[in-house]
């Protein structure tokens, strides 16, 4: 039988957390199994030593004050980030962002692909900005799990962003660098989609996998 996961959500828009099976919500971070990180405002651009775009819009005291929480959390506990929250995982990696794309921000689903088992799947989209992994480590550092079975995006903008390096656009990053806590970085909104959808199952036995780990 499968283990109840005990979940802390930062902030207080806990249904984040509605798309995770067999799950119990707490307050003490020091117990949770999965701390998650919710949706929002861009990440502010000073976060990643970077100039603001004209598109950009942050709330910097939220993100000092996530920040503070990231850096509680021990290297045994799984981190989860959701649209604003994936972002803001690529940057507690040390990543950038692309602070401007297109055809992210829609009604209803796009389709993303996932490598290791060539299926393909259908998720929500709502975001202007992107996660930019590209200066880290490949396969050290971090795996796109999932991205777009074709480019959406003709234009990637944001300070210190090479367009050329993004071969693929990351909508699910596995982040596990040294001496951090393993960060699954979901751009997507599966809280707002079915519990029988297919990517809400699939990434159900993904994290099912990393919390067992």
């Amino acid at each position: 039988m499968e283990n109840v996961k005990k979940i802390y959500v930062v902030g207080d828009m806990t249904y984040y957390a509605d798309f995770i099976n067999n799950r119990e919500l707490t307050k003490n971070i020091e117990e949770a199994d999965i701390v998650l990180f919710t949706g929002g405002e861009d990440v502010d651009p000073s976060l990643y030593g970077c100039k603001p775009h004209r598109t950009t819009y942050s709330n910097l005291g939220r993100d000092l004050y996530e920040k503070k929480v990231f850096d509680k959390i021990r290297t045994d506990q799984l981190v989860v980030g959701i649209c604003r929250g994936s972002q803001f995982l690529c940057v507690m990696n040390g990543g950038l962002l692309i602070q401007n794309v297109q055809n992210h921000a829609m009604f209803g689903t796009h389709e993303i692909y996932e490598p290791r088992t060539q299926r393909k799947y259908e998720i929500t989209s709502t975001h202007h900005q992107m996660q930019y992994p590209y200066d880290l480590k490949m396969k050290v550092d971090y795996d796109i799990l999932m991205y777009p079975s074709e480019q959406r995006s003709c234009r990637y903008e944001g300070d210190k962003i090479d367009e050329l390096a993004v071969l693929v656009e990351p909508e699910v990053v596995l982040y596990h660098k040294e001496n951090k806590p393993k960060c699954l970085a979901i751009q997507g909104h599966p809280e707002m989609m079915r519990k029988e959808s297919q990517i809400v199952i699939r990434l159900n036995e993904i994290i099912n996998e990393l919390v067992s780990k």
